[in-house]
């Protein structure tokens, strides 16, 4: 889409934004960014419905609040007077009030307002925003697009607004402005969190100067994978071996999150938790990181341990910033491990962990929109799950990850094999013939996935640990390593 662009600021849109809004948007996150000194934060929403559409671009101050404030005509220091930004008026046709800055249509009406927010902030909107301008002062008012090409051009000159103001706010400091892009979409997180998210705002500015808005980067509890992110080897479903149906389950979830508009189109909500139930070993959180992965969210692994507290109450406000974090980052899955110890049956288990179903079914229910966020957890004993969390609503899917047959232990071996040569960049083992995979797999029966990749490792170590530098691992190598893998019992 067109895009306003500054000299190192690109604010464009994406083009299901203008469906969305010409067929109704609750309240949404469209965008938001971190900004350098002397701005925080930026948030951007947006809203539509018979009424017209409502759009707002917040741009806070940052660490620097209490010596710089912002208003609607640049910076203003404490004793001096507003200075207004000159990269507005030559590009938009516009008048000045003495609260902001009216930007103008084709027919000199009033399109969007640049001007000063409740919170210390500056804010480009149009149509009503009770926490974020005065209720009682100038206003925009929604925008009434008459067909799809009016509506893109005011959306084209909403974002060229956007990126125009923080470029001068950085011009006027004689500062070079960040290198930033921001694309505005319509699966942020909606409602509640964009209102948390005002909220914040607001507790930041009224916080310590010194902390800026670093409260709305804190991290959730658990160890937290972003797409791309080079410190963790991505993997994919084409990693799994020997769970068809788990992963054509999954896969299928995996396109709810990636592409939501399929599941709006037919009217149908996607599903909000799968439970993973098998023994141990069999690729449980592996299809869950897959699933992440493939639909390009960030991914939260939460652990009992990563939750749990000695002092009341700490322990479901862990919870809670999990999914929170969730989503403000959204598309999320967030993937609690041994979900069993967090959430037990309730009917022989302490207090602390009826606090903590209850912050599950809260989350889960739909009282607080969750789109664009899927939970995922794993469990080797689904009996001892709270059965509140089972019913549909919550976990909707219930997928059974078992042993492997003996088809999928071979093409767990065939998975790890690879990957191994893979990264050796050299073939590592003679290949096996019928007669190898057979007595291969009949020394594997009733392994997990875990076990056999274990195998294979140890096959590996074995030569390492020899100093050997050339020379294949064969198939009666694999098999010796097995039966010291096998349980003795």
């Amino acid at each position: 889409m067109t895009s306003g662009t500054s000299t190192r600021v690109i604010v464009d849109w994406a083009p299901e934004l203008k469906g969305r809004l010409r067929t109704g948007l609750p309240l949404t996150v469209l965008a938001q960014a971190t900004l350098q000194p002397p701005l925080g934060r930026l948030l951007i929403m947006g809203r539509s419905d018979d009424g017209g559409v409502s759009l707002a671009a917040s741009l806070m101050p940052g660490g620097r609040a209490g010596v710089l404030a912002l208003s609607a005509v640049g910076i203003i220091k404490p004793a001096g007077a507003g200075i207004p930004p000159a990269a507005l008026r030559p590009r938009f046709p516009a008048r000045e009030h003495r609260k902001g800055i009216f930007i103008l249509d084709a027919e000199g009406d009033d399109l969007f307002l640049v001007g000063s927010g409740l919170l210390n902030q500056v804010v480009v909107s149009c149509g009503p925003w009770p926490l974020l301008i005065p209720l009682v002062g100038p206003r925009a008012p929604k925008l009434q697009p008459e067909d799809e090409e009016t509506l893109a051009s005011n959306l084209d000159t909403f974002c060229a607004v956007v990126a125009a103001s923080i470029d001068g706010v950085y011009r006027h400091l004689r500062q070079e402005g960040p290198e930033l892009k921001v694309t505005l979409r319509p699966e942020g997180p909606t409602v509640n969190d964009a209102l948390e998210g005002v909220r914040r705002l607001g507790r930041s500015a009224a916080g310590a100067a010194s902390t800026g808005l670093s409260g709305l980067r804190r991290e959730p509890p658990g160890q937290v994978h972003r797409p791309h992110d080079e410190a963790i080897p991505e993997v994919s479903f084409a990693d799994v071996g020997g769970q068809d149906e788990a992963r054509s389950e999954l896969e299928a979830i995996c396109a709810a999150l990636r592409d939501p508009t399929h599941y709006r189109r037919w009217a149908v909500r996607p599903p909000r938790g799968v439970l993973l139930y098998g023994p141990p070993g069999t690729g449980k959180t592996l299809l869950a990181r897959c699933l992440a992965g493939e639909a390009g969210a960030r991914f939260i692994h939460v652990r009992a341990t990563d939750i749990t507290s000695k002092w009341y109450g700490e322990a479901e406000s862990r919870l809670q910033q999990a999914f929170d974090w969730a989503r403000q980052q959204s598309p999320a899955v967030i993937f609690f491990d041994e979900i069993d110890a967090i959430a037990r049956n309730r009917e022989d288990s302490h207090e602390a962990t009826h606090r903590l179903v209850s912050t599950l079914l809260e989350n889960m229910d739909g009282l607080r929109e969750m789109q664009g966020v899927l939970v995922l957890a794993a469990t080797n004993r689904p009996e001892a799950v709270d059965s509140a969390l089972t019913r549909p609503g919550r976990f909707d899917r219930l997928v059974e990850v078992p042993l492997p047959p003996r088809a999928g232990r071979k093409a767990i071996f065939a998975v790890h094999l690879r990957r191994a040569e893979q990264t050796a960049r050299r073939r590592l083992f003679v290949p096996l013939g019928d007669r190898d995979w057979e007595r291969l797999l009949s020394a594997t029966e009733g392994f997990s996935g875990a076990e056999i990749a274990e195998t294979v490792r140890r096959a590996l170590e074995t030569r390492a640990r020899a100093g050997d530098l050339e020379g294949e691992i064969a198939a009666d190598d694999l098999v010796e390593h097995a039966r010291t893998v096998a349980r003795p019992w």
